[in-house]
């Protein structure tokens, strides 16, 4: 019998799509150069430049805006792809590299040719860097549009309707994403957006970073702040709920609170207007990943001059009066987050959220959030969680050279159920974990288990504990 298959024909895609992609990283997920000379200011190669810049004197002061760049010329920086190896910084559990996203995005579309990548300078403003993402979305979409590909997937369409594009934004990228809506007709030919962990009502992480040379001793910190203190995009990052505990009452910060602990005014000034803006905008086809059960953030207090951050937050009645007991004291809860952004603060609008405990740095290349993304492309599923219990994983962001540490895992499963290894996030090849820890339950602490780590060689290391499903990670700077 004669084969009828056509051995010419490339093989269909189940459920693709011919719409493009343009994936937004978050804050420090971008390279960045200086213009003059070409030299790295972020997103080195060998992770070990990292602790040595941040402890240097000046050594990150490259990143800080000039005068002319306050003013608006900006030029001096220049940026470069996304993220291809991990990043650290003090006060934070590291950046994770972007590849894992873009790889599996790429394997969803018609063509790899429809998935670019938009990076972007994030020390500048929030609404600068929308401007020049609405133009590198007219760019992406023009240029895909006249692909071979798309034309042809377009002809063969029932409705023949053009390529439209998704965005599928992380963290701060989720704002710069939001500002399009600010800008006429930038938003016209987005069909769906996914937004990662975007504090969209900001970060109580942000305080500290401006607060951490005051509140915290140690240089790498005294540089983070001073550097932080000139960036309009860390600025955009400050919570414009109601976060400051005053005792009795839990009020929205002002833009006097932000110099009061070493800000800069008129920059926390922008941010906060900027936030209430972006409250009204409504972007098509918007769907919300939220990190969920770490250690969070989540309030703050201000005692002269110094951030004292606080893991609780508080409830309001339906009338916007705060929960208090019986005697009127305020009523705390732990809403948790993703270690960095506070849970509720990813919400925007009446858009549904859908919850992954995992921490900031790795949401956007965990396996159930990779699934999310191409359930949205191809719109024949929203996303698979793959069961086991929610972990909560709390390390140090830094340690010295041989000196132990402790892990600490947060769950209901079976202790013998959960694993815990350590990587070498700064390996170029797949190697076996350096360290198995075993963790064993904490006396007295019911759900807790921790285990005690010691690595005697510098570098940066990515801790992973799971308990059936995806593995939560972060990363930890040894040095």
């Amino acid at each position: 019998m004669e084969s009828t298959i056509n051995l010419d024909r490339s093989p269909a895609r189940p459920g693709g799509t011919y719409d493009a992609v343009l994936v937004v990283p978050g804050i420090m997920g971008t390279e960045l150069y200086e213009a003059a000379t070409g030299r790295m200011l972020w997103g080195m190669s060998k992770v070990a430049e990292y602790a040595v810049r941040w402890d240097l004197e000046n050594g990150m002061d490259a990143l800080a805006l000039t005068d002319d760049e306050r003013a608006g010329r900006f030029g001096r920086v220049v940026s470069g792809r996304l993220l291809r190896t991990p990043a650290w910084m003090p006060l934070s559990d590291g950046f994770e590299p972007y590849t894992p996203l873009v790889k599996s995005l790429r394997k969803t579309v018609l063509h790899q040719s429809a998935v670019d990548e938009f990076g972007y300078d994030w020390r500048l403003p929030v609404e600068h860097s929308a401007k020049l993402l609405a133009d590198k979305i007219d760019q992406h979409l023009t240029a895909w549009r006249a692909h071979p590909a798309c034309r042809a997937a377009v002809r063969a369409a029932p409705d023949q309707r053009p390529a439209r594009i998704v965005l599928v934004a992380h963290s701060m990228g989720g704002l710069v994403t939001a500002a399009l809506g600010l800008i006429p007709g930038a938003l016209d030919d987005v069909r769906a957006v996914l937004t990662v962990g975007t504090p969209f009502h900001g970060a109580v992480k942000a305080m500290e970073i401006l607060n951490s040379g005051r509140g915290m001793l140690g240089l790498p910190a005294k540089n983070l702040s001073r550097m932080a203190r000139t960036l309009p995009g860390v600025h955009d990052l400050l919570p414009s709920y109601r976060c400051l505990d005053t005792g009795d009452d839990v009020v929205a910060l002002t833009p006097g609170d932000v110099e009061a602990i070493g800000g800069d005014r008129e920059l926390g000034e922008y941010a906060f207007r900027l936030h209430a803006r972006l409250e009204k905008v409504e972007l098509p086809g918007h769907r919300i990943v939220e990190g969920i059960a770490q250690h969070t953030t989540q309030s703050l207090r201000i005692r002269d001059g110094v951030v004292e951050a606080r893991h609780v937050a508080y409830d309001r009645h339906d009338d916007g009066e705060l929960l208090r007991d019986e005697i009127g004291r305020l009523v705390e809860y732990d809403h948790g987050g993703d270690g960095t952004v506070y849970r509720y603060s990813t919400t925007h609008g009446d858009v549904e959220t859908y919850p992954v405990a995992q921490q900031h740095a790795a949401l956007a290349v965990t396996g159930s959030v990779l699934d999310f993304a191409r359930g949205l492309l191809t719109g024949n599923r929203r996303g698979a969680r793959l069961g086991g219990t929610d972990v909560g994983l709390d390390t140090p962001d830094r340690v010295p050279v041989g000196t132990p540490f402790e892990v600490v895992a947060r769950t209901e499963q079976d202790p013998g159920r959960v694993s815990c290894l350590v990587e070498d996030a700064g390996a170029e090849t797949l190697q076996d974990p350096v360290r198995r820890p075993l963790l064993t339950p904490v006396p007295g602490e019911g759900a807790l288990l921790s285990a005690r780590v010691l690595l005697d060689e510098p570098g940066l290391y990515r801790v992973k504990v799971g308990a059936g499903g995806d593995p939560v990670t972060r990363l930890v700077m040894v040095g």
